[in-house]
């Protein structure tokens, strides 16, 4: 579907609903690049909110797109131009939906958009935290900011003024992680890849909070992989990522996991069962 300015709201939005829920499928990238040819052509206009939570909502897809085919280019060229045209325009508002849950409001978006136009709030929502009026919604400053949300899934660190949040692979990320420490990893989840994983990625860590991010969490895999993994290959690694761990660490490598992957993917869904296939 093409984000022509007439287009049907709600057809807009369940296209990029389906985009949203499953962004790493093949989808067609004309949908987002019309929707942000639409934004730029008038990043202040009377739509720019409808086409600013489009490519919010396709941003996690754009994020997984070759840069060579333009499309993030494309996006962040008419997110930016959003947030400098609408950020200091005049607001009345104590707060904005943008400073919010994202996480919870992304998989609303999809019948909230429909409403927006009109000012209603959807069915049962009105006294919900997080529901604010179409007014609030539709605020200069708040698209502005939902502009700079997705400015920060697409090229993190480059904008200012957005709430701190994992990304979306991040999350999925964690829960792969979290259930491969629990014993039962989730349905996909490679065990022997994993392993591997973050064996590889601690070997090859240099930062010293980066380093530290990945002990624990090899640490933690190596007490689970023990007697779990019939082949030597995941287990080489992670005693190949702990030797390679300085007996004296610098001063001040206390830090966070959150660094731990960036050197190299999230971990593989290919299979639940321990081993190394």
């Amino acid at each position: 579907m093409n984000a022509t300015s007439d287009a049907p709201i709600a057809e807009l939005a369940a296209a990029w609903e389906e985009v949203r829920a499953e962004y790493y499928a093949d989808h067609d990238t004309e949908l987002v690049l019309a929707c942000a040819r639409a934004l730029v052509a008038d990043p202040g206009g009377e739509r720019a909110w409808l086409w600013t939570f489009g490519l919010l909502m396709t941003a996690d897809y754009v994020t997984l797109q070759s840069a060579s085919d333009g499309t993030a280019a494309a996006v962040l060229d008419a997110l930016r131009a959003t947030d400098r045209e609408l950020r200091r325009r005049p607001c009345a508002h104590d707060g904005h939906p943008y400073e919010g849950d994202l996480d919870e409001q992304l998989p609303r978006l999809v019948s909230y958009l429909p409403l927006l136009e009109h000012g209603a709030p959807p069915a049962g929502e009105a006294h919900r935290d997080g529901w604010h009026c179409a007014e609030v919604w539709r605020c200069p400053r708040n698209v502005a900011g939902y502009a700079r949300v997705a400015i920060d899934i697409l090229a993190p660190g480059t904008t200012d003024a957005v709430p701190a949040r994992l990304s979306t692979a991040e999350q999925e990320e964690v829960g792969d992680l979290a259930s491969l420490l629990d014993g039962h990893p989730a349905p996909g989840v490679s065990v022997s890849w994993s392993l591997s994983h973050y064996g590889k990625a601690l070997a090859a860590a240099s930062e010293p909070a980066e380093r530290a991010g990945l002990v624990v969490i090899v640490t933690a895999l190596s007490r689970y992989a023990v007697g779990l993994v019939d082949c030597p290959g995941p287990l080489n690694d992670l005693i190949a990522g702990l030797a390679s761990v300085p007996a004296a660490p610098a001063e001040g490598a206390a830090g966070t996991a959150r660094r731990c992957t960036r050197s190299s993917p999230r971990p593989r869904r290919t299979s639940s069962r321990p081993g190394c296939a």
